[in-house]
C-alpha cells in the first residue's frame, strides 16, 4: 500500500485525491498538546517534539504546517480561478464568521463564568466589548477579557495571534495574483524563493508586521513554500522513494546548522503531502467534517478554562481533557457556522451581486486615493 505508484502533486491536489482534513485536525490537536506545557506546566515534563528538535515544538510546528498547507491550497485555487475578488470573498467567509462566534462565546459564556468582577462591572467595561471588536478586525488584538484569567500572562485565547498573519498572507497573494505575477512560472518562482530566503536568512528585512515577532518571521516562508509547491505541481512527484531519501538526508545532516532546519521543514512539508495522498489514509481515515479551524480557535480558551477549574490536574490531564472538548466544539463550529458560511461565500463570490460589491470597493479605494482610474481599470481586467 505504501509502495503505491508515483503521483504528481497536480494529481494529489485534485478533489478526492487527498486527505488533508485528517492532518489539519491532528495539527490543531498538536497545538493544544504544545500549549499545555505553558498553560499547565509540570516539570520535568517537556514537549516531545521540542526535546527531539530543540529548535521547534509541537504547537509551533503545527502552525507552520497550517501556513504551508494554506499557501499550497489557496495558491492552487487562485491559479485555477484568477478572479482575485472571488478569492478574497471566499477567504473572508472561511475565517471571520467562525471567529466572530468564538469571540461571542468568549464574551457571553466564558467571561461571565470566570470573571472575578461583578457581572454589572464586567458588562459595563469597554474592554469587554473591545475584545470582540479588536479581535474580529485582527488589527489590534486584545488578549485580556475583563477580569478573566487575569493572573495568566497568556490572556484568554493566545491562539488568535496567527490569524492576522494568515489574513495578510492571503492579501499579499491576492495582490500577486491580481498583478498577474503568478502567470509566469519564472517570475512566481523567483518571488516565492526570495520570500523564503529573506525569511530564513534576513528576517529583519521582512515587512515589520512579520519581522517584529520572532515566532512569526518563518510563517511567510512556510506560506511561500506551499505556494511554490502549487505553482510547480506538474513537476513535483509525490512518491515513497523521495519520502525516504529526504528523511535519510535529515538523519545524516548536522543538526546544529540553519541548513538542517531548512532541510527539515522541506522534508516535513513534503511528508505531509505524501501521507495525505496514501490510498488507505484517503479511504479509511476520511472525515465527514473539517473541525481543524474550530479546534484551533477554541483550543487555547478551553485549556485555560480546564486549568482554572482543575489547577492541579497537570499537563497531561489538561491535554486529555481539553482535546475532546475542543474537537466537539470544532465539529459544532463546522456544521453550524463554517460549512454554511463557506457555502454562502461561494454563492456570493459567484453571483452577480459580487460585481456590485466589487465596484463599490473600487469606488471607495478611488475616493481614498489608494487607486486611480487607470489602476482600477487594470484591477477589473485582472479579476
Amino acid at each position: 500500500m505504501i509502495m503505491s505508484g508515483e503521483k504528481k502533486l497536480s494529481d494529489v491536489l485534485k478533489r478526492g485525491a487527498n486527505n488533508f482534513d485528517i492532518l489539519r485536525l491532528l495539527a490543531a490537536i498538536g497545538v493544544i498538546v504544545g500549549h499545555a506545557y505553558a498553560i499547565a506546566p509540570q516539570p520535568p515534563h517537556q514537549d516531545g517534539i521540542g526535546k527531539l528538535l530543540h529548535f521547534d515544538y509541537s504547537g509551533s510546528l503545527a502552525v507552520k504546517f497550517f501556513f504551508f498547507l494554506s499557501g499550497m491550497l489557496v495558491t492552487n485555487s487562485i491559479l485555477s480561478n484568477s478572479a482575485t475578488f472571488q478569492f478574497l470573498v471566499k477567504r473572508a467567509f472561511r475565517i471571520f464568521p467562525a471567529l466572530l462566534v468564538c469571540l461571542l462565546v468568549a464574551v457571553f459564556i466564558i467571561g461571565p463564568i470566570f470573571t472575578k468582577l461583578p457581572l454589572s462591572e464586567y458588562f459595563s467595561s469597554p474592554d469587554t466589548w473591545n475584545y470582540i471588536k479588536k479581535n474580529f478586525l485582527l488589527t489590534d488584538l486584545q488578549w485580556k477579557l475583563t477580569g478573566v484569567f487575569s493572573d495568566s500572562k497568556y490572556g484568554l485565547n493566545g491562539c488568535l495571534w496567527t490569524l492576522p498573519y494568515e489574513v495578510l498572507c492571503y492579501l499579499y497573494l491576492a495582490i500577486i495574483g491580481g498583478l498577474a505575477l503568478l502567470k509566469n512560472k519564472w517570475v512566481a518562482n523567483i518571488l516565492f524563493i526570495t520570500i523564503i530566503g529573506v525569511a530564513i536568512l534576513a528576517p529583519q528585512n521582512l515587512p515589520a508586521f512579520f519581522s517584529q515577532n520572532p515566532d512569526s518571521y518563518l510563517l511567510p516562508a512556510c506560506f511561500a513554500f506551499g505556494a511554490l509547491f502549487a505553482k510547480n505541481k506538474e513537476m513535483i512527484s509525490i512518491n515513497f522513494s523521495t519520502f525516504v531519501l529526504l528523511w535519510l538526508l535529515i538523519i545524516i545532516s548536522n543538526t546544529h546548522t540553519p541548513v538542517y532546519q531548512f532541510i527539515f521543514y522541506i522534508t516535513f512539508f513534503y511528508s505531509t503531502v505524501y501521507i495525505a495522498s496514501l490510498s488507505f489514509i484517503i479511504k479509511y481515515l476520511k472525515l465527514p467534517f473539517d473541525a481543524s479551524y474550530g479546534v484551533y480557535v477554541y483550543g487555547f480558551m478551553i485549556q485555560q478554562c480546564v486549568h482554572a477549574l482543575f489547577p492541579n490536574m497537570g499537563v497531561h490531564g489538561n491535554q486529555n481533557t481539553a482535546i475532546p472538548i475542543a474537537v466537539g466544539m470544532g465539529i459544532l463550529s463546522w456544521y453550524f457556522i463554517e460549512k454554511p458560511s463557506i457555502k454562502w461565500g461561494h454563492q456570493l463570490a459567484h453571483s452577480q451581486k459580487h460585481e456590485t460589491l466589487k465596484n463599490k470597493m473600487v469606488d471607495l479605494l478611488k475616493k481614498k486615493g489608494i487607486i486611480n482610474n487607470k489602476s482600477s481599470g487594470a484591477t477589473k481586467h485582472t479579476t
